[in-house]
């Protein structure tokens, strides 16, 4: 099975419906046998479904998590608009356009 530590954390913001969500995400890696692999949970409350919980599960790299993470929120119709890091001196990095993620993941579904 592996063990689990703390990778990172990261904010995503994203709008659905005219209102703005953040979501905090925090990674995990999971060390076990071959490739460490990561694994991020977040959810959030919408009024029309209440709890809408999103899953990342054995990613490779941290961007990774970010991309399926889109995927998943474009799917449930938000609007995934950017990201910021915390780094390792417990800081958040600037926060960067997905506008480039958002199109690759709208071509993939094309």
């Amino acid at each position: 099975m592996g063990t689990f530590k703390e990778h990172s954390r990261f904010q995503l913001e994203a709008t659905k419906l005219g209102r703005s969500v953040v979501f905090q995400v925090t990674v995990f890696e999971r060390k076990g046998k071959g490739t460490p692999k990561l694994y991020a949970e977040t959810h959030c409350y919408d009024a029309l479904q209440y709890m809408i919980q999103f899953v990342v599960r054995d990613a490779s790299t941290l961007d990774g998590v970010i991309e399926r993470f889109v995927a998943q929120l474009l799917h449930r119709g938000f609007n995934p608009q950017s990201y910021r890091v915390k780094t390792d001196a417990g800081r958040w990095d600037e926060w960067t356009s997905l506008e480039q993620v958002v199109k690759a993941n709208a071509t993939q579904s094309a």
